[in-house]
């Protein structure tokens, strides 16, 4: 007589919900040589369906014995002449495989099928201010004959109606919300215009997301079959990609364009201003990008970095709260629903169900193809078209490249946060972005270039303001966690260890023409804040609850009711018109006008001043351009305006 073998612990645990599938009795090989050959079945997903055929219930399970469970399928062993096989899941139809005329060693194979679907899937690029249907498919006989509810779940609350018992739903997406400046219009997951319903049928469930577009970096690099829209009027296509026939389309007050070739593309403006795009794919482009004579350090650099690898970390199980579905979109190349090559796409064209285990294998079992896309890639960032040329690489360093994935409130609130700074208009004024020794702190592309990391070649009319990767360096040699870039300090400044974070701060706000750092870390003694943990950024943490689950801290805004949660219970510092005042009279004195809250580099600088009263000057500027000067040291700063005072011989 045979004994039932239970599963190893592992396993156990993974095919609970799969109603125990028991293990036919055997030396091993599931048949003693006195029984015939088992029949063998394969349990499979529909492509792209998401079902997890290891949680369906499979009767009768006491003939069963399971050989391989892999992630869209499972593999089984029957005794010859057992009933049929049925099979149930949440989400999918029923199924049942009749095995009354399998014969010993035969090979079936059966597929389940979502309870409801959408043909073609989500709804990515409907348009804004559009109409749009969401048709749903039933899988089987019971499920076309049941009602389905909707529910929207995600987005601006919009206006629906059903028909067909609930199969079809109609509706109309939101206007776009964002800024339209000339050329690709930049748009991230907040400016998508993305909707989510549920629709429900009886005990079964499915999401369905519509997105008013495609999320765009505004970089003239495009997937094929991205739509994008357009700032500016009548444009056209003035030049076609071999084998292209895509047209500039209007729908309503925009002008899109959707690639249907690769290769290069020029459009044209009523202004006869020419637009050049480089159109590929994710899975074709070559990721040869580090060449030794091209971008060999950049490459290597980013082998560490937490980017490229977190859709590997987060598939080993090493991300607490992982979510494949969630994730899918911005921590892998290319755009879930569109044909762009990207990994969801290639997952399809592989036949996957859309599945992923969380395990410390799960990375190492994905075909190589979908690990060469499974990270955010070379082309993630820089799209999947090949270099833009030289006039268009400028748009590399606009924070709109970060902002398709960080601009995602209210999980990531990173750019609407920072759109709130005095950063982001950084070099709205035209002598900021015009004037060299400006543009060095003013506009992140003479910022890099004072670090000698490009060339400043960015065009002096755009307003970029300081963005993201003036302080986050993805191609940095020594990956920081947060990718944070390193720079050297200026010399007399003394950063303590616990202020390192702040490093990348200072290099702008200090010296002549911006102070707070040097009034925090200058020359002994230190400021009365160099101690505070993480340094500026220790107090500039953005205020709580305002700006997102993540990236608040991106507003720079001090919450106030840090200050008295230990260090200042007799009351928080505030400023002092007193101590401005005071500087503004000693520059008048010593030759100088200035505009109310101006910094003083921005005002009328005296004339070339005596040997003498030289120091007096730089303690002035000190004092002056720091806005927050007698919260940052007050008790130093009456120290420094004593000093000027003396200097120019008149002390009080």
């Amino acid at each position: 007589m045979c004994a039932r073998q239970l599963p190893r612990a592992t396993e156990l645990k993974r095919v609970a919900a799969a109603a125990a599938i028991a293990v036919a009795c055997s030396s091993g090989s599931g048949s003693s040589p006195t029984e015939p050959a088992p029949v063998h079945v394969i349990v499979r997903a529909k492509v792209g369906s998401r079902l997890d055929v290891r949680r369906a219930s499979i009767e009768p399970n006491a003939a069963l014995r399971l050989t391989r469970k892999a992630l869209d399928q499972l593999e089984l062993e029957l005794r010859p002449g057992s009933g049929p096989l049925r099979l149930s899941l949440e989400g999918a139809c029923p199924a049942e495989l009749s095995l009354a005329d399998a014969a010993p060693g035969d090979r079936r194979t059966i597929t389940l099928s979502p309870w409801l679907s959408v043909a073609g899937g989500d709804l990515t690029q409907v348009g804004f201010d559009a109409p749009f249907t969401i048709t749903l498919s039933p899988g089987c006989r019971d499920a076309l004959s049941s009602k389905v509810e909707w529910s929207q779940t995600g987005g601006s609350p919009v206006t629906t109606t059903s028909e067909q018992n609930g199969f079809v739903l109609h509706g109309r997406t939101p206007a776009f919300s964002g800024e339209i400046p000339p050329g690709i219009v930049p748009i991230s997951q907040r400016t998508r215009g993305e909707l989510l319903f549920l629709a429900k049928s009886g005990d079964h469930s499915l999401t369905v997301r519509v997105s008013a577009a495609a999320r765009s970096s505004g970089l003239p690099s495009l997937g094929v079959s991205q739509r994008v829209l357009l700032g500016g009027k009548a444009w056209r296509v003035k030049e076609r990609a071999k084998d292209g026939h895509a047209e500039v389309s209007v729908q309503g007050k925009y002008s899109l364009f959707q690639p249907d070739a690769r290769g290069r593309w020029v459009l044209e403006d009523e202004r006869k201003q020419e637009l050049s795009l480089v159109v590929g794919t994710h899975a074709d482009t070559l990721l040869d990008c580090g060449r030794a004579d091209c971008h060999a350090r950049q490459t290597e650099a980013v082998k560490s970095s937490r980017m490229t690898h977190v859709f590997e970390r987060g598939l080993r199980g090493q991300i607490s709260g992982y979510s494949v579905d969630c994730a899918l979109a911005c921590h892998t190349a290319g755009e879930p629903g569109i044909a762009d090559g990207g990994f969801s796409q290639l997952s399809n064209e592989l036949g996957r169900s859309g599945v992923f285990d969380l395990e410390p294998n799960a990375w190492d079992e994905l075909p190589r193809a979908l690990r060469r896309l499974g990270g955010v890639t070379c082309t993630a960032c820089h799209g999947p078209g090949a270099i833009p040329e030289p006039s268009a690489r400028w748009a590399i360093l606009r924070t709109d490249v970060c902002a398709t994935c960080h601009d995602a409130p209210p999980r990531y609130g990173h750019v609407q946060a920072w759109n709130t700074t005095a950063m982001s208009r950084a070099d709205h004024d035209d002598r900021a972005r015009r004037e060299p020794a400006c543009r060095a702190c003013h506009t992140t592309a003479g910022f890099l270039a004072k670090l000698n990391l490009r060339q400043d070649q960015n065009p002096p009319e755009l307003e970029l303001g300081i963005g993201c990767a003036a302080c986050h360096a993805p191609h940095a040699d020594h990956q920081e966690p947060r990718l944070l870039r390193q720079v050297s300090l200026p010399p007399g400044l003394q950063l303590p260890e616990s202020a390192a974070p702040s490093r990348v701060c200072v290099g702008c706000h200090s010296g002549d023409s911006a102070s707070a750092a040097s009034v925090l870390f200058g020359p002994e003694p230190p400021g009365a804040h160099a101690s505070v943990a993480k340094g500026c950024i220790g107090c500039h943490a953005g205020v709580r609850g305002k700006s997102g689950e993540r990236g608040g801290n991106h507003s720079f805004a001090v919450d106030r009711a840090r200050c008295s949660q230990g260090c200042h219970q007799e009351g928080v510092p505030v400023t002092d018109p007193a101590l401005r005042a005071r500087a503004l009279a000693l520059f008048e004195r010593l030759g100088g006008s200035l505009e109310p809250r101006r910094p003083s580099h921005a005002g009328k600088l005296p004339k070339p001043v005596m040997e003498q009263f030289r120091e007096a000057l730089a303690l002035v500027c000190m004092v002056i351009d720091d806005r927050a000067v007698a919260v940052h040291d007050a008790k130093r700063v009456r120290a420094l305006l004593s000093r000027a005072e003396s200097l120019l011989g008149g002390a009080r």
